[in-house]
């Protein structure tokens, strides 16, 4: 169980709180402001052709993994030399340059130069018009750049605006632009699951398979860098301060010019809903490995809590418990979630899996393998092949730990565990927890136990076919070693009972919904909870526990 302390809650409101350095500031460009300026013609620079005939054949041969979508057409517009100076109805000054690259199905770009003064402000025009920014100083990475994630067809406009009575001038130049061939925006456009590829047996992470995951679905990140895409996890370390770590797969490459988006999901089971307008740009690279295909970044800015943010916990132990659980944007497709019922098997450096639900593809590399009680073990290294009784790899964290000296980064306390649970800054936690681990882990939170909401919480009893209803019991504290003919108990029925709740089985499932009252005692307070299967002659079976943090 993780440490909290006064000081790092504190710590934590004012990371939340403080405007993020790469997140999209409010604004509106001047053309928008000043319909005047859309009369003047914008110079354009048609960008070369890349061969996308040969990259579809690269693509193809390494089984486009990782993902791919882009080609990097490198430039060198900027400011002082491209593009056309003007100056607004108020009196601002404007830059503008237009890049077009024919047959583009989007268009991202990377600022190798980008430096603001005071008052700047940056827009990027998509081709199909939506709008990108303002982004100000800042927005600028450590490293002096701005990465700009794709927008949709194949131009863009970039726009810059600052006060008549700024005396600082801006520096800003076009790197590359990333020609996108694959239709990274489609499922986005169109609504589909499948646009790039995969189709099959994958499975939205908000349809009922992702029940009991909601909390860690969003510490998932969908990151672009480079013309590639694949997946990463937000981690936790032991002072819980929401310093914005995230883990990734080391084949994946070098991210320091990414664009890490938040909450790339559907809205419900299926497709349509999904957005990427919640985003990120840049991080250090504190650590890698190729043996255990590894990487650790610390984001450029702690992501504020309208991206609903979840640290995830983690765990460096050699033998972890069912079952795996995978959640990542296979193909670029928003979030996915596939399980093994089993237990991760150590294989060398690597954590494998078998899947009896849904698999990885291209775009899933780097994404976290979370066990049974929903802690990382490891980022998405390599699978048997693309169908849906995939076996995947995962690089084991324990030894990339071991061999990179995580510590001075994830535990800041010293405190040495083998493991910690996830930290939700702005929600209440759920996690389950299973004493000498011999009753079934059925029984899961799907809701946030947050005062003044409702909670809701499901028991699958399809293993218990003379199943009828069940009960969530909840105690004061845990208990460990009382067993039963029915299973072991996991809370402490001498302590206050904080509730109990009842509900029908149907079709196998239980779904319960408990309303948490409105009080401020119960805010920060921790309870255990237990379900209990029954049927018509009585109890037939005790599952595993669920400890509730409120918030």
């Amino acid at each position: 169980m993780s440490t909290r302390t006064g000081l790092s809650t504190l710590f934590a409101f004012v990371l939340a709180t403080a405007a993020g350095a790469q997140l999209a500031q409010p604004g509106r460009p001047a053309s928008a402001r000043h319909p005047q300026l859309l009369a003047l013609d914008v110079p354009y620079v048609v960008l070369p052709s890349p061969d996308v005939a040969r990259l579809m054949r690269e693509d193809e041969e390494r089984g486009n993994w990782p993902g791919r979508y882009g080609a990097v057409i490198p430039s060198g517009f900027s400011c002082d030399d491209a593009g056309r100076w003007d100056e607004s109805p108020a009196g601002e000054l404007v830059w503008r340059l237009r890049l077009v690259s024919p047959g583009a199905r989007s268009l991202g770009m990377l600022l190798d130069r980008y430096e603001l003064p005071a008052s700047g402000e940056l827009f990027v025009r998509g081709g199909s018009g939506n709008v990108l920014g303002a982004f100000t100083r800042a927005t600028r990475q450590p490293n002096g750049m701005l990465a700009v994630q794709p927008v949709l067809g194949d131009e863009l406009t970039l726009e810059y605006v600052q006060d008549a009575g700024d005396p600082g001038r801006p520096e800003l130049r076009v790197g590359e632009v990333i020609h996108d061939y694959r239709g990274i925006l489609d499922h986005i456009a169109l609504g589909s699951t499948i646009a790039l590829g995969g189709g099959g047996c994958l499975v939205d992470v908000n349809c009922p398979a992702g029940a009991g995951y909601q909390d860690i679905k969003r510490s998932v990140l969908f990151v672009l860098f480079s013309g590639s895409y694949c997946s990463a996890g937000m981690i936790n370390n032991t002072a819980e301060d929401q310093t914005p770590y995230f883990l990734t797969a080391n084949h994946c490459g070098n991210m320091t010019n990414v664009v890490a988006v938040f909450g790339y999901e559907n809205t419900a089971c299926g497709p349509g809903g999904a957005s990427q307008a919640n985003s990120i740009s840049g991080a250090t690279l504190l650590a890698a490995s190729t043996r255990y295909d590894s990487q650790l970044y610390r984001l450029s800015s702690a992501p504020p809590a309208s991206f609903q943010p979840f640290y995830a916990g983690w765990d460096r132990a050699m033998n972890q418990p069912a079952p795996g659980i995978s959640i990542s944007h296979p193909s670029g497709a928003p979030k996915k979630i596939a399980r093994d019922n089993d237990k991760p098997i150590q294989n060398g450096t690597k954590w494998q899996v078998t899947w009896e639900i849904g698999k990885l593809m291209p775009g899933s590399s780097g994404s976290p393998l979370f066990s049974g009680v929903k802690r990382v073990i490891g980022p998405a290294c390599c699978v048997s092949d693309f169908n849906c009784d995939q076996w995947a790899n995962y690089g084991r964290l324990g030894g990339f730990w071991d061999q990179r000296l995580l510590g001075q980064w994830l535990d800041p306390l010293g405190a040495n565990p083998t493991g910690i649970d996830g930290f939700d800054p702005f929600q209440g936690q759920a996690f389950v927890y299973n004493g000498g681990g011999t009753n079934p882990v059925v029984y899961a939170s799907t809701t946030p136990p947050t005062v003044g909401t409702t909670w809701n919480a499901a028991i699958d009893a399809s293993s218990q076919p003379a199943a009828t209803s069940t009960w969530i019991v909840c105690h004061r504290l845990p208990s460990a070693g009382v067993f039963l003919a029915w299973g072991e108990v996991l809370v402490d029925t001498s302590t206050n009972q904080i509730f109990l709740s009842a509900a029908p089985v149907a079709a196998g499932m239980s779904l319960h919904s408990n309303p948490i009252p409105n009080k401020a005692s119960l805010i920060g307070r921790t309870v255990y909870t237990q379900g209990v299967i029954l049927g018509s002659s009585g109890l037939l079976r005790l599952t595993n526990g669920v400890e509730l943090r409120m918030r």
